[in-house]
């Protein structure tokens, strides 16, 4: 036997190799477990309409818009008032600031666009504005899109 076997085999590493070799066996047990052959039986307890109510997205685009479709949009939004049509299309960049939208109620970041007149503000909200859509993504007439205009303005005093 060489000097170097000699030293691999010395009874301190086979001590250590032992311990290690113990404590992988407790370690096994507490996360496997004790084993058993029974074999373990999953029973189904929730109907298919369950799974579906517990994977369906928290907020869709339908919940944002008010669950209305675009061609009912214009005709349901002709009986809501500045402020509901606010809620339903304008709230969620004009509330948060999203892509650098001013927020409703932030007058000095409307300051300076109030400084062009309403008409223009009007207009670039029909049409589009950076990264606003035209008419931010709704199908408001032009006479409603001013109506937000003009609400978003008050409320921004």
């Amino acid at each position: 036997m060489s000097a170097t076997q000699h030293e691999t085999f010395s009874p301190h590493n086979i001590t250590v190799l032992g311990g290690l070799l113990f404590i992988a066996l407790i370690i096994g047990e507490v996360v496997i477990g004790p084993h058993s052959d029974e074999e373990v039986v999953v029973e189904v307890v929730d109907s298919i309409e369950d799974i579906a109510l517990r994977i369906k997205p928290v907020v869709s685009l339908d919940d944002i818009r008010g669950n209305m479709s675009v061609a009912t949009a214009a005709g349901a939004a002709a009986d809501m008032s500045p402020d509901q049509l606010y809620q339903s299309a304008c709230l969620a960049c004009h509330s948060t600031g999203a892509a650098n939208a001013p927020k409703i109620g932030d007058a000095q970041a409307w300051k300076p666009r109030l400084a062009k007149g309403v008409g223009v503000l009007v207009t670039s909200a029909i049409t589009g504005i950076g990264a606003m859509p035209p008419r931010g993504g709704s199908q408001f007439t032009d006479d409603q899109i001013q109506a937000v205009v003009e609400y978003i303005l008050d409320q921004s005093k």
